[in-house]
């Protein structure tokens, strides 16, 4: 497991000096004197976006860097069992899920609107969905079917992005209320947050008892 680990962290350094160049630029901002703080705020909102895209999505450019380069031989041939990979596999997508977290926590204490809560756990509980059902299928097809992995992400998030969190930054930025989506702006998220975290459990432990039956190759 930890020889998977590092491996994921050795390809995915890039990522993680982006989340912590991003946190660093979230506090920092957040000291500021309140009057110059929306300048930065303007280049930071973008930053802390991107940054959560490639945090939440790594392990896909993880393993489309390791095929591309056809390293997913040496993947394969470490002193490691199939099990162990995929341990690997998940602790190092919680570890960026820690990441991931402390990026939002950041950015929430320059913003200051709580309600951006609701938009990120709706994100994150996708992304947690996204990612178990991917790897119910690398778990049988290892990395053939990596750039299928970008649209199960690409799609769901985007979609989520346009049609939940854009929809609940503007209605509390106008300070308007629709009857009846108080459900799909403040609940919907939870809901989904505990159905990402229950899949990533349950899936974990799906993949580990089917990993053993397929080839890698």
């Amino acid at each position: 497991m930890y020889k998977q680990l590092v491996l994921n962290l050795f390809h995915s350094k890039w990522i993680w000096y982006i989340g912590i160049a991003t946190i660093i630029i979230n506090v920092i901002t957040a000291l500021l004197p309140s009057d110059t703080q929306p300048i930065i705020l303007q280049f930071s909102n973008s930053l802390n976006m991107i940054a959560i895209i490639f945090t939440t999505s790594s392990y896909l450019s993880i393993h489309d860097l390791l095929r591309k380069n056809n390293n997913h031989y040496f993947y394969y041939a470490l002193p490691n069992t199939k099990k162990g990979i995929l341990k690997g596999e998940y602790v190092y997508y919680i570890m960026m899920l820690i990441l991931t977290s402390l990026i939002i926590a950041s950015y929430l204490a320059t913003n200051k609107e709580m309600y951006y809560v609701y938009g990120f756990m709706m994100i994150i509980g996708v992304c947690l969905t996204v990612m178990s059902l991917y790897y119910l299928g690398f778990a049988k097809y290892w990395m053939r079917y990596v750039f299928t992995g970008y649209f199960l992400y690409g799609i769901p998030v985007v979609t989520t992005f346009l049609f939940h969190f854009l929809p609940l930054r503007n209605v509390n930025e106008m300070d308007r209320a629709l009857p009846g989506f108080d459900f799909y702006l403040y609940h919907l998220p939870i809901y989904t947050l505990i159905i990402g975290v229950i899949m990533f459990i349950l899936t974990y432990f799906i993949n580990l008892r089917n990993i053993t039956k397929y080839d890698m190759i």
